[in-house]
C-alpha cells in the first residue's frame, strides 16, 4: 500500500472512480462536498462517475488502467465495488449504517447514521422530560441497534421501551402500547415499520396521544413529526474527501474505518410542539435548519 500511494503522489493526479445506481440531490451534494474539499487540500484528481446502466455486462472486461480509488455510493454501488475492484482501495458513502458494508469487505465506509449516542442526546435536548423513549423495529440489525440505545440509554437516565413488529398488522397494537407506555417515540429506519405506507397511522397515534414522535428526516417533520435530525450532505463530502485522502497516502480501508455525519441539520415542528403543550428552547429554535409553523 506504501508503494502505490508513493505513486499516486507521484503522478500528482489521483485517477478516482465514483460509482452510483442514479444522481440524485444527495449524491449530487456529497460529490461537491467531495470536488471542494480535495482542491482545498491541493489534492488534484481525475473524477470520473459511472452510472448502474453504464456497469460492464456479465463478463466483460474493464478497459483502462485500474483507478487509485473507488468511491461507491449506495449499497449497490458498494456491492458493485467489491466485486469489480476487489484490489482497488474504496469508500462506500450514503450507507444506511455500517452494517450495510459486507462483512467480508475491506472498505472505509461513511454512513448515514448518527450514533446512538448523538440521537439520546438530542432526545434530551429538545425533549428535557422524556424518562421513557419508545421504539418499533422489525429487523435483527435493528434488535442490535435497540440493545446499543438500551446502554448508551442508561448512562443518561433514560430507559428504552421498544417493541418488535413482525407484520404490519401488528402496529396498530404495538404504536397503542408505546402511546401508553413511552413518553417519546424515537423513529428509527426499519423497512417494516416506518415507511410511506405505515408513516400516516404512525404520526396520527402519535398526535392524538400527544406522544412526541422523532422523524426520520424533514420530510417526517413536515408530515407531523416533532423534528429530525437530518445530514448536511456536503459536509458528508468533505468527510469522504478527508478519508480519501489518508488512503491515497496509504491508509488502509479497515485503519480508516467507519465514519459518521459530524453535522446535524435540525428540523423542527414548532405547531406539533405547540400542540402537545412542548416548551422548545428558543435557542434550539433559532438554530433549526427548519422550522415548520
Amino acid at each position: 500500500m506504501a508503494v502505490r500511494a508513493q505513486e499516486v503522489n507521484a503522478r500528482a493526479t489521483a485517477r478516482i472512480v465514483v460509482l452510483q445506481p442514479a444522481a440524485n440531490a444527495a449524491s449530487t451534494e456529497l460529490l461537491a462536498g467531495f470536488r471542494k474539499r480535495l482542491a482545498e487540500l491541493g489534492r488534484r484528481a481525475d473524477i470520473s462517475v459511472e452510472y448502474e446502466a453504464d456497469a460492464p455486462r456479465a463478463g466483460g472486461a474493464r478497459s483502462g488502467a485500474s483507478p487509485d480509488l473507488v468511491l461507491a455510493l449506495g449499497t449497490r454501488a458498494t456491492t458493485r465495488a467489491t466485486t469489480e475492484f476487489r484490489s482497488v482501495p474504496t469508500i462506500a458513502a450514503l450507507l444506511a449504517r455500517e452494517s450495510a458494508l459486507p462483512e467480508a469487505s475491506a472498505a472505509a465506509a461513511v454512513v448515514l447514521a448518527f450514533p446512538v449516542d448523538v440521537e439520546l442526546e438530542w432526545i434530551q435536548r429538545i425533549l428535557p422530560k422524556v424518562r421513557r423513549v419508545g421504539v418499533l423495529f422489525s429487523t435483527d440489525d435493528n434488535a442490535k441497534l435497540v440493545e446499543q440505545a438500551r446502554e448508551s440509554a442508561k448512562k443518561r437516565g433514560l430507559v428504552i421501551v421498544a417493541r418488535r413488529v413482525t407484520n404490519p398488522s401488528e402496529l396498530p397494537a404495538a404504536l397503542s402500547a408505546l402511546a401508553a407506555s413511552a413518553d417519546a417515540i424515537w423513529g428509527i429506519p426499519d423497512e417494516l415499520v416506518l415507511t410511506p405506507e405505515t408513516a400516516k397511522a404512525v404520526l396520527l397515534a402519535s398526535l392524538r396521544s400527544r406522544v412526541p414522535f422523532v422523524g426520520l428526516s424533514a420530510q417526517w417533520v413536515r408530515a407531523g413529526a416533532v423534528y429530525s435530525l437530518d445530514r448536511d450532505y456536503t459536509d458528508l463530502g468533505v468527510q469522504t474527501a478527508d478519508a480519501a485522502v489518508r488512503m491515497l497516502d496509504g491508509a488502509s480501508g479497515r485503519s480508516v474505518g467507519i465514519v459518521a455525519p459530524r453535522t446535524v441539520r435540525l428540523s423542527l415542528n414548532t405547531r406539533v410542539a405547540d400542540m402537545m403543550y412542548l416548551v422548545v428552547s428558543p435557542t434550539l429554535i433559532a438554530s433549526a435548519a427548519e422550522i415548520v409553523r
